[in-house]
């Protein structure tokens, strides 16, 4: 997974990649570190996709453009669009349903 680290950036990859995983991590969450490396693991197994993480502080327009207020929150986007998400407690079985699912749609 890439850090991406402006809303610049972040805007510039969910436009330029018609599936995306975009997980948003807080500091100092033990969780959302656990769950990163997780998350990652499932994403680099599955290549068609394309996967970035941030820390919420470290763009604070995060929070309100993607109302996102916790961490860790996982959003899987489908041509700019919210198509899943997952938010504290993360089924990583689900995630990877619906990375598959509309892996699947996305190829049609």
């Amino acid at each position: 997974m890439i850090h991406l680290t402006s809303i610049k950036d972040i805007e510039q990859a969910i436009a330029d990649n018609r599936l995306c995983l975009f997980y948003i991590k807080a500091p100092d969450c033990g969780v959302c570190n656990v769950m990163l490396d997780k998350v990652e693991r499932l994403a680099d197994s599955i290549t068609a996709v394309y996967s970035f993480y941030t820390d919420i502080t470290e763009e604070p327009l995060i929070a309100g453009q993607f109302l996102v207020y916790s961490g860790p929150t996982v959003l899987l986007l489908m041509d700019g669009k919210e198509v899943y998400r997952g938010s504290q407690f993360i089924d990583l079985e689900e995630l990877e349903y619906n990375i598959n699912r509309f892996f699947t749609l996305s190829e049609q």
